[in-house]
């Protein structure tokens, strides 16, 4: 998307002046995100046009996003565009102080708390969200990869099942996705939704490359502070361990599909 665009765009949807003014801001590997500052107004503008794959419904997580910010750990949703490609939500500051601590004791922390949060969403259904980037890269039956995800469709169905441990996940959660940690301000809920705890956490690990230490840390830091034993909770996340790498490859060849046929 071309910056320039924005505030034109934007400007009768948010009743902007003539003294908005737009910065680009770091972002992932598809998605665009620009800080756009009117006066006293702030808001975060992210373009999703790239991600024609994921197959994410993001009417139904901007509804979602409006929930989490009553309970003021997400910033407050603004607007959606018809097509989808362009979010807008409230500016949140990113309060620094917390990466100052331990970090894997931030991740579990947060994590426990999103886990109690009393909010119901759609569910995961990861073996349909596997379907749909196997459909997108064109994975062939007899490929490896697709062979590897049918050997834990089992192990997704069971603990998917498990309605002890069905809970609100982020599902994406990156130190740098943490705004404040007391209490915490969360972003990035594209991937949000209900479904088992422990392929959370485990999501967690992987994303921010956890070296075993830390991942075992990281179990006894959750289960502390979730109320739950260590042993249950690092056995089921070693579990789901090799779910959460069969999801990133798979979601690595939507990308690379999708990029091959842009």
């Amino acid at each position: 998307m071309n910056q320039n665009n924005i505030i034109p765009l934007l400007r009768s949807t948010l009743n902007l002046s003539h003294n908005a003014r737009i910065e680009q801001k770091p972002s992932g590997i598809v998605n665009c995100v620009y800080k756009l500052i009117d006066n006293d107004e702030q808001y975060a503008v992210k373009w999703t046009g790239g991600d024609e794959f994921s197959g994410i419904d993001r009417f139904n997580q901007f509804v979602l996003q409006q929930q989490l910010a009553k309970q003021r750990v997400a910033p407050e949703p603004v607007w959606l565009s018809d097509d989808e490609h362009i979010w807008v939500e409230r500016w949140e500051d990113n309060d620094t102080s917390h990466l100052r601590g331990n970090v894997v004791e931030t991740l579990a922390k947060t994590l426990a708390y999103i886990h109690r949060l009393p909010i119901t969403s759609r569910p995961l259904n990861l073996l349909a969200r596997w379907e749909h980037y196997v459909d997108s890269a064109q994975l062939g039956v007899f490929e490896t990869l697709r062979q590897q995800a049918e050997t834990y469709r089992a192990t997704v169905i069971k603990s998917e099942q498990d309605t002890q441990h069905y809970v609100l996940c982020h599902n994406d959660l990156h130190i740098s996705h943490i705004l404040r940690s007391t209490p915490p301000v969360v972003v990035d809920w594209e991937y949000s939704a209900m479904g088992n705890r422990f392929f959370d956490v485990a999501s967690c690990a992987v994303i921010n490359e956890l070296p075993a230490d830390d991942i075992t840390h990281l179990c006894d830091a959750y289960a502390d502070a979730s109320g739950l034993l260590p042993g249950e909770v690092k056995q089921n996340v070693e579990q789901q361990l090799n779910i959460v790498n069969v999801t990133n490859q798979l979601w690595q060849a939507a990308l690379f599909a999708a990029k091959q046929r842009a």
